[in-house]
């Protein structure tokens, strides 16, 4: 390959690097010269995280030549601070982190650059102006309130209207519990220090490159490797036949193979792979690999799977079903012959890609004691490491895996679609091995939320009271079972709503076929069916003449009522979200028939100005022309904490340390949600010392105890719960030392803000001093170790009946938006969004969880879409897959509740998945408000609004001829 010299200035400094003449500017920053804060996150230009400053300007490094940088200066995010996460850090960057601004992290270093580029070159922008200015940047996790946010508050102290010390100084509080306080990973992400598994080099390390299929099913015939082999710097070739264990793996059903066996069953399953010293060598061979395939009828959908005759994916599943969830309670017959009013409507809910801003990507090597190691942002190191054990035919004591940082997961990294390849690849070479998706390949590739076909009847009275629902949501399951049972499961638990319905009748049903996997997503199947449930009330409350908020309030489930699975609840908060909701949002009290721009509560100061590009430079519009009408919709939900219809637990280990700090031990998952800084608050205020005197340990489970999977909204509720039982089992040693020194009675040691004493008497003393009285004098090691169980049971297989979970939460949303009647464009202007979270523990977080989980809802609202054709996906990158930028957002008002759960050692319950639920259908339901029509298909798009639109005249119009 050719090659040239490139010399240029770098952050300040004149570098000259001999580099290969075909490669990017990225690949000179990230390979060349190792400023991996330089992230590449669609390789398209598309998504901004490869963003740095060539001669002043912004530019994404994806997209520039290697060329380009000859004889430039050239300013990546590590030349902002110098690349020290310990050095002083720009006015942007603090405000980053005073604001809550980052989750995952991986686009925030773009998101800093792409800011800095504003402030310099428009320094008195307005919140507009911002928005449009960041358009160019995609975020997956915040919402991009908070991002904005954080320009703003940066803005203002560069141009002097805010103090500088704002950025460092934060609000003195009573307890840790209940406080905003600053994450604690934060100043690694906004400098862009944090390293990434595609960040991570090791010395002698191979690069794997994956042969995938091009056939959605097909028989392989054979595979040859010889021209592949024979290529210089190929180190290692795999295939299924390497694999010497058990070869298998899945969430639920182990139905999936490491790679291809025998067939191929989906577009880019993997069916051999390369290891080779650099990326294109091994590009290259895999290009030379020759596979002899003959094609195998396939199926697409799940009428075509479901089919007589119809070809068999899986010998175990002759019928091509992964599983059935019934629920049944009461009598439906009877509950719909005393119904005044019957409603039937069908509904389609779409394929949604994760579109997590890191590409998969991971490392394996053997250790020296030839334990195989696996470092992967995987959500469920646990379980991988079981799986890996069986595959690899090793004692599990003898597969270690460590959690990468996660830049992003939102369930698509449950899934261990790699991680057996990187490990027999290791095993197999020797040495260590990287591989890195592109985005293309993560699209293909990894699962999607479940495409759902909704059947719903529903019965009421008169007064609006549910007699009956009957519900049936069939599934297309893709090609591998995944997470496919436990979405059933959850979607037939939830899917009916927080509603007290006597007689129900459930069915869920999720299907193999040759599309891609569908798996784990945010709110993990419930979404679709609530989604239908709350456009079958709106349809309810507009027949019945009933205000939207009045036919939930009579149906809700109360204080004491029994779920669909006939469990018997405590508390229930439903009443008060719809009351905070309700308040919160002005909302002007009326029929769910359409009332558009006669309603008196639009246009409140908590919504935003229509979205108009370049508006800065033209007379803003006003919503009232062109055609522009705006309306308001709601909808509730509820949601189960932590895993579903089964015992969930999770353990820590804590010790007190040297200098009165302390070390907390759990296998946390950290992947965007800010888990680690509520543990940390956790453990200071069990502890009586500060947030930043808390170690925290990798997820490593080699060094950590089991603390389960990142999903379900279950880590504050599981794992912080189990530190904090850890904390007082180290706390009650601790005291009792204490307490033996000074000659006084445990009872009465206090700690706080890292002092001890003792109450009533003058003695006291550091956490420092104390630590050092109890490992001297003492001769004791504070340590303590807790476990949380939650005591959930499984569903009995007929009805359904059974305690899923121990505790619930409730949310409900209301939607302000503008329906553009020419263009078919929806914007969303505002969302108040009250959630019951049982006890925040970090406010802010809370808060950006809020934020972040709404805008996924508008995005399957009105733009996501999966598609395929025959197999092949049609939106594989960033420019086909349409995703939510700053300019789509809405104002976000977070309207936190909070009922503590009775049975949680802290109160707390969670958030991170059930602030999408209300979203979409609360959208829906405001386009409907707006205009008059009822869309059933997400997404919705200016395509089928505009159709809708046409069909509401036609009706009209022959309406009237017919009058």
């Amino acid at each position: 390959m050719a090659e040239r010299i490139i010399e240029a200035t770098v952050n300040g400094r004149p570098v000259r690097r001999l580099v290969k003449a075909h490669s990017r500017l990225i690949d000179f920053l990230r390979g060349d010269l190792q400023l991996t804060g330089t992230k590449e996150g669609c390789g398209a230009g598309e998504c901004g995280t490869c963003s740095v400053f060539v001669d002043g300007k912004l530019m994404k490094s994806c997209l520039l030549p290697v060329a380009r940088a000859e004889g430039a200066d050239i300013e990546t995010v590590e030349g902002l601070n110098g690349g020290n996460v310990l050095g002083e850090r720009t006015a942007l960057q603090k405000a980053f982190h005073k604001m809550g601004a980052s989750q995952c992290g991986y686009c925030i270093p773009g998101m800093v650059m792409a800011g800095t580029a504003l402030l310099r070159e428009a320094p008195e922008a307005d919140r507009e102006e911002i928005k449009e200015r960041i358009g160019g940047n995609i975020c997956r996790c915040t919402g991009y309130q908070k991002i904005i946010d954080a320009v703003e508050l940066a803005r203002d102290v560069l141009n002097g209207a805010v103090a500088a010390n704002v950025l460092d100084n934060d609000e003195e509080e009573e307890s840790f519990i209940g406080s905003s306080v600053r994450r604690i990973d934060a100043p690694a992400k906004v400098t862009g220090a944090l390293k990434y598994a595609g960040d991570m080099v090791m010395p002698h390390m191979l690069h794997m490159q994956v042969l995938r299929s091009p056939h959605a099913h097909a028989r392989i015939v054979g595979i040859d490797l010889s021209e592949a082999e024979k290529l210089p710097g190929v180190v290692g070739i795999i295939t299924a036949d390497d694999v010497p264990g058990k070869d298998g793996f899945g969430v639920f059903v182990h139905d999936q193979p490491v790679m291809a066996r025998g067939k191929v069953r989906h577009v880019g399953e993997a069916v051999a792979a390369v290891a080779a010293e650099d990326p294109e060598t091994a590009k290259e061979a895999v290009r030379r690999i020759r596979v002899d395939y003959e094609e195998l009828p396939a199926v697409f959908d799940v009428d075509a799977a479901k089919a007589p005759g119809a070809p068999v994916l899986h010998d175990y599943a002759p019928d091509n079903l992964v599983k059935h969830i019934p629920i049944r309670k009461g009598d439906v017959a009877a509950g719909f012959a005393e119904a005044d009013i019957v409603i039937e409507e069908t509904f389609r809910t779409q394929p949604v890609e994760h579109a997590y801003l890191e590409p998969e990507a991971g490392l394996a090597y053997v250790d020296a004691d030839g334990t195989v190691t696996v470092v992967s942002p995987s959500q469920n190191i646990t379980h991988h490491r079981h799986f890996l054990s069986d595959i690899l035919a090793l004692p599990i004591n003898k597969v270690r895996m460590i959690m990468s940082p996660v830049g992003g997961g939102f369930g698509g990294k449950e899934d261990m679609l790699y991680q057996g390849m990187l490990a027999i690849m290791a095993m197999k070479t020797g040495r260590p091995v990287r591989l890195t998706f592109t985005r293309e390949e993560s699209i293909t590739v990894s699962a999607k939320r479940h495409p759902a076909h909704v059947r719903y009847k529903m019965g009421l009275t008169r007064e609006g009271r549910i007699t009956a629902s009957e519900i049936r949501i069939e599934n297309d399951g893709g090609a591998y079972g995944c997470s496919t049972e436990g979405v059933m499961r959850k979607m037939a638990i939830l899917g009916a709503g927080p509603y007290d319905i006597a007689n129900l009748r459930m069915d869920t049903y999720g299907y193999y076929t040759n599309n891609t996997s569908s798996g784990a997503f945010r709110t993990f199947g419930a979404m679709q069916g609530e989604f239908a449930t709350e456009i079958m009330l709106d349809m309810a409350a507009e027949r019945l003449g009933l205000d939207a908020f009045a036919i939930r309030r009579l149906n809700g489930l109360k204080d004491g009522g029994v779920t669909h699975t006939k469990q018997t609840l405590g508390s229930v908060s439903l009443t008060r979200v719809l009351d905070a909701a309700h308040q919160g949002s002005g909302w002007e009290n009326g029929t769910a028939a359409p009332r558009g721009d006669l309603r008196r509560d639009l246009g409140r100061a908590e919504t935003r100005a229509p979205c108009t590009l370049g508006a800065r430079f033209t007379e803003r519009r006003k919503a009232a022309v062109s055609g522009k009408v705006r309306g308001r919709g709601m909808a509730a939900s509820w949601y189960g904490i932590a895993r579903t219809a089964t015992i969930d637990r999770a353990g820590a280990w804590v010790e007190l340390d040297d200098g009165g700090t302390a070390k907390v031990l759990t296998g946390v998952t950290e992947i965007g949600e800010g888990i680690l800084t509520v543990l940390a608050q956790v453990a200071a205020e069990e502890l009586g010392i500060r947030p930043e005197d808390i170690t925290l340990g990798d997820n490593d489970t080699a060094r950590s105890p089991e603390a389960a999977h990142a999903g379900a909204t279950r880590q504050t509720y599981m794992i912080a719960n189990a530190v904090a039982i850890a904390c007082r089992d180290a706390r009650s040693r601790f005291d009792a030392e204490i307490a033996a020194y000074w000659d006084v009675d445990p009872e009465l040691i206090e700690a706080a803000n890292g002092e001890i004493r003792a109450r009533g008497t003058n003695l006291k003393m550091t956490m420092g001093e104390a630590v050092a009285v109890c490992k001297g004098p003492r001769g004791v090691v504070p340590v303590g170790s807790g476990s949380y169980t939650a005591p959930h049971t499984g569903l009995d297989p007929v009805d359904g009946s059974g305690k899923p979970w121990q505790a619930y939460v409730y949310g409900c949303q209301v939607a302000e938006v503008e329906v553009d009647t020419v263009t078919g464009e929806v914007q969303v202007l505002g969302i108040w969004a009250a959630h019951d979270v049982g006890r925040a523990i970090n406010p802010q977080g809370v808060e950006g969880q809020i934020e972040g989980g709404i805008v996924q809802g508008l995005g399957q609202a009105l733009m996501e879409d999966y598609q395929q054709v025959e197999g092949h996906a049609v939106t594989q990158g960033f420019d086909k897959y349409i995703l939510p930028t700053s300019l789509d957002v809405p104002h976000i008002t977070s309207l936190i509740v909070e009922d503590p759960d009775p049975l949680s050692p802290l109160g707390a319950k969670g958030i991170g998945e059930p602030s999408l639920l209300p979203t979409a259908p609360a959208i829906i339901n405001a386009i409907h408000d707006a205009v008059g029509i009822r869309l059933t298909a997400l997404p919705a798009t200016p395509v089928k609004v505009l159709a809708a639109l046409s069909e509401k005249r036609n009706q009209q119009a022959a309406s009237v001829a017919a009058e």
